[in-house]
């Protein structure tokens, strides 16, 4: 007896001793287990639900999912379970609720309210567990895997390197999801599923087929999901996957997401990153009851149909994409008369192109306001007073944006008056020139025919695409502050001074530097794009291809009617064109070039004649 107890005291010791190690050891083995299980139970959702265009769920690929979710629970189990277990590695709260929800989700399919048919369009029906099953299994997939990369990335890659490659693994996934035979009505090609993919991450809008056509509902899905996560923005999305409740965050991540996200400060980027999936998801939520209230029921044959329509469209307003699942887009009869969903779109259009982080500085100052209100009128308190609570580049941004859209609505109005607004009343002029410049800027939703338009409104659109939207938004183009910093730096020169000055603040020489080689590359890249173009369409009118190439620089998606009509090669081009526009000219300059050090010395200082 003595014997036993003895042995049980010196393994008690052990085990207290070896706490971390043995922990450690549990934690990494049971998230190889959730990265191998949930790889092989997307695999089995791929081949179960791509391949089958008629969508039968058999049992035998059902069975194999339990199975997967039960080793998943079993992992995430034993995950929760080492929290409580002394030693080190330690995780966040919202790490541990995670995983406390996730192993709640799992185990639902234990019980019956999950287990009926939804019987839609097929006479086997849809197991809601089924689905709910599939989608459990690839949640749990991509944030695993999402860390992975993280992890991979912080050390192995730049930050640069990193955003454009998020870009590319992206789109690739969108590429392939695209050609399963459930996506698609009609067999299509790659080239078509790459273009598609790639303007519905960067945004664009630009197809060269019929998006309410060509794709079922399970392709329409997809197309939405790869809007929302370029729209967001891939790193911000990744990032906040991947270092959401870790309790160490790389500086290599940090930088990376800093460079995409104008005007975060790094010491509150995480905060920040929370702030950004809430405002996206509070804006779209309101859009969508906004629209979804606004449809009439007679369009629609069921209440779901009509919710997603109105979810695909709230997302594809608010991130600047301009696809939409109704032929001929805003010129369909659902849109035809209907301002409140017009007006509805243009908010989101301009709320995505702002920038989610002007979005939040307003937001703080919004909030000060009430509260000085509250602590001076209700309670009689001293007002707070924090200077420069709205930055300098929110300043830039709104007041650019005001102008372009004011100044480009007259503009667009006097050119069209006696054109395509010919027919229309006075409000319907007015509200159609505002509605056409506002989706100009960068979203591509459009409500009149742009191949009829007079060339100095082309000019105009051409304009304003290659501007485009705001820092750290959903949109493309050059940038407002950059387009804003270009005009007051040449002001500055004109008038004789060294220095650059708005609003009592001294814009840095880098800023004014970066303004103009962000122009000089998005020039080059038209011009080149341009000549490919015309060389691969030699029986094409010049403006069109301008027009086309400017509105894929930007990631507009306005078109004049050419897109479908490309050949393959042009189509290749504006790929390019487009993904170059998404992530920015000076990231990939700045990715594969190689960085010089500071130097100790300066050069004599001699003058160029310019």
């Amino acid at each position: 007896m003595k014997n036993i107890i003895y042995f049980f005291r010196k393994l008690h010791v052990k085990i207290v001793e070896n706490a971390s190690a043995i922990k450690r050891t549990a934690v990494r083995w049971s998230f190889i287990g959730i990265l191998a299980s949930s790889l092989i139970g997307f695999i089995f959702v791929i081949s179960e639900v791509g391949f089958d265009t008629d969508f039968i769920f058999t049992d035998w690929y059902n069975h194999k999912i339990e199975w997967i979710i039960n080793f998943l629970m079993l992992m995430y189990a034993i995950q929760v379970l080492m929290v409580f277990f002394p030693g080190k590695p330690s995780i966040t709260r919202v790490n541990l609720y995670i995983k406390i929800l996730l192993l709640f989700l799992l185990s639902l399919h234990f019980f019956d309210f999950l287990h009926f048919d939804l019987g839609i369009e097929h006479q086997s029906g849809y197991r809601l567990e089924w689905l709910f099953n599939y989608a459990l299994v690839t949640i749990i997939m991509v944030r695993a895997w999402s860390r992975v990369l993280g992890n991979i990335y912080k050390n192995k890659i730049s930050s640069e390197k990193l955003f454009i490659f998020s870009f590319l693994i992206l789109i690739i996934i969108g590429t392939l999801l695209l050609m399963l035979p459930v996506s698609t009505n009609r067999i299509i090609t790659f080239t078509d599923a790459l273009f598609t993919s790639t303007s519905a991450v960067c945004v664009t809008g630009l197809s060269t087929l019929d998006i309410a056509t060509h794709f079922t509902w399970f392709g329409k899905i997809v197309i939405m999901i790869l809007i929302q996560l370029g729209g967001i923005g891939v790193m911000t999305f990744t990032s906040f996957l991947a270092t959401a409740g870790r309790s160490s965050r790389s500086l290599s991540e940090g930088n990376a997401v800093t460079n995409m996200i104008v005007g975060a400060n790094k010491r509150r980027l995480f905060n920040a990153l929370y702030s950004v999936v809430f405002v996206v998801f509070v804006i779209e939520s309101l859009g969508v009851i906004l629209i979804y209230l606004q449809l009439p029921q007679s369009e629609f044959s069921d209440n779901i149909s009509r919710f997603s329509f109105a979810l695909f469209h709230s997302i594809s307003a608010f991130c600047n994409a301009g696809i939409s699942t109704v032929p001929n887009g805003m010129m369909n009869d659902i849109f035809k008369d209907a301002w409140g969903i017009q007006l509805t779109i243009a908010g989101l259009i301009i709320l995505g192109g702002l920038g989610f982080f002007i979005i939040i500085n307003y937001m703080e100052r919004f909030a000060l306001m009430m509260r000085n209100f509250v602590k001076h009128t209700i309670l009689g308190k001293e007002k707070k007073y924090e200077p420069h609570l709205v930055n300098i580049n929110s300043i830039i941004v709104v007041r650019t944006t005001v102008i372009l859209i004011v100044l480009g609505t007259i503009l667009f109005f006097i050119f069209e008056n006696n054109n395509i607004l010919k027919n229309f009343s006075l409000s319907e002029k007015i509200y159609t020139s505002f509605f056409s410049v506002v989706t100009a800027r960068t979203a591509g939703f459009s409500t009149i025919d742009y191949g009829y338009i007079m060339v100095p409104t082309a000019m105009l659109v051409i304009m304003l695409m290659w501007i485009g939207a705001s820092p750290g938004s959903t949109g493309g183009g050059i940038k407002t502050t950059t387009f804003a910093v270009a005009i007051l730096t040449a002001f500055s020169l004109g008038r004789g001074k060294t220095v650059t000055h708005f609003q009592n603040r001294q814009i840095s020489y880098q800023s004014s530097r970066k303004a103009l080689v962000v122009i000089l590359f998005s020039i080059m890249a038209a011009f080149i794009g341009v000549m490919m173009m015309a060389w691969f369409e030699r029986d094409v009118n010049f403006e069109k291809l301008l027009f086309e190439v400017f509105s894929a620089i930007g990631t507009v998606g306005l078109s004049m009617n050419l897109t479908p009509l490309l050949s393959e090669y042009s189509k290749y081009v504006l790929i390019t064109l487009m993904f170059l526009g998404r992530i920015g000219f000076v990231t990939v300059f700045v990715a594969f070039v190689r960085k010089t050090r500071y130097l100790l010395y300066n050069y004599p200082e001699d003058e160029i004649y310019i």
